[in-house]
């Protein structure tokens, strides 16, 4: 890596109700007296990042900056990919500035002034890419993610937090969780994990390659985002008693020990179900089941 890497720094200023934005300035400041190779460029609207992440895999970035929440270098991230596998991967560091900021918690990293701090002390570490295969207007899609894939109830819950529940912040995951748990889950869904199959009946799914999501929840405890593995976590047939008992063990992690939570561990997961089910990655609504899913061990550089 060059002493001092072509850097792109990619501001998303709606971010956390405008949080990035209103600390951009200091952010650049100090990003600035030890990065002398900077472009910066402005996320202006929803899937902006993923042209911006597709036109940096050409032009021979080394680093890639992000000040936004987990959904920016989402968007980044699968820019970078959408043409297949870049030939030189860019290191990619993540300045918190949403409403969540999950990826970051699990490295103890709270504030945009911890993540610049660490990235201009050089700070690396290897983090696991996720690669998923799912269906979207009867096509096949791939993706990536680095943090969080919610299936079915959990991607209806990040659905209404971000049509009626956003003005909440960080708040308005636990309502959503609250509310849309409340209804229930009707389904029926077939899983192969490393080989093995598992049926499950009325349930939620979550496939973690890292601890955190909805900001504080602790959803997968035992998740490490560089062991080549991702957590799934089944929530299966859970009543409006086990909601609530379950709901307030998941910000301690404790949650993985009520008896209708399930637990497992894997490099590839396939899953279909009846019906489809919904899918979230890192707080973006994708399209929907049958969905296979690998680990890529070790793929990307995060600066943290």
């Amino acid at each position: 890596m060059n002493p001092d890497p072509k850097t792109m720094l990619v501001l998303n200023p709606c971010a956390g109700k405008g949080k990035g934005l209103k600390a951009f300035a200091a952010i650049r400041e100090l990003l600035a007296t030890r990065i002398t190779q900077m472009d910066v460029k402005v996320s202006e609207y929803a899937g902006h990042a993923f042209q911006i992440g597709r036109e940096a895999a050409s032009q021979g970035y080394e680093r890639i900056l992000t000040v936004g929440g987990d959904g920016t270098p989402f968007e980044v991230i699968n820019g970078l990919y959408a043409d297949g596998r870049p030939k030189q991967l860019p290191e990619l560091g993540m300045i918190p500035a949403g409403t969540g900021n999950s990826f970051l918690r699990d490295f103890s990293i709270l504030s945009w002034s911890q993540a610049v701090e660490n990235i201009l002390a050089g700070k690396r570490r290897k983090a696991d890419l996720v690669e998923i295969v799912y269906q979207r207007e009867q096509k096949d899609i791939r993706q990536y993610y680095l943090n969080i894939l919610g299936i079915g109830l959990i991607a209806d819950i990040l659905k209404l937090t971000n049509e009626k529940l956003k003005g909440f912040g960080s708040l308005g995951y636990s309502l959503a969780v609250l509310l849309r748990l409340a209804k229930g889950m009707r389904n029926r869904m077939l899983l192969t994990v490393d080989g093995e199959k598992i049926e499950v009946a009325d349930s939620a799914l979550v496939i973690s390659n890292s601890k955190y999501t909805g900001g504080g929840m602790k959803i997968a405890p035992t998740a490490d985002s560089g062991d080549g593995m991702v957590d799934l976590v089944i929530f299966q047939g859970v009543n409006r008693r086990d909601i609530l008992n379950i709901f307030s063990r998941v910000f301690k992690g404790t949650h993985v020990g009520h008896p209708k939570v399930k637990h497992f561990r894997a490099a590839e997961i396939v899953i279909d179900s009846c019906p489809q089910e919904q899918l979230m990655a890192d707080g973006e609504l994708l399209g929907a089941t049958p969905l296979s899913l690998k680990v890529l061990p070790g793929e990307l550089t995060i600066l943290a």
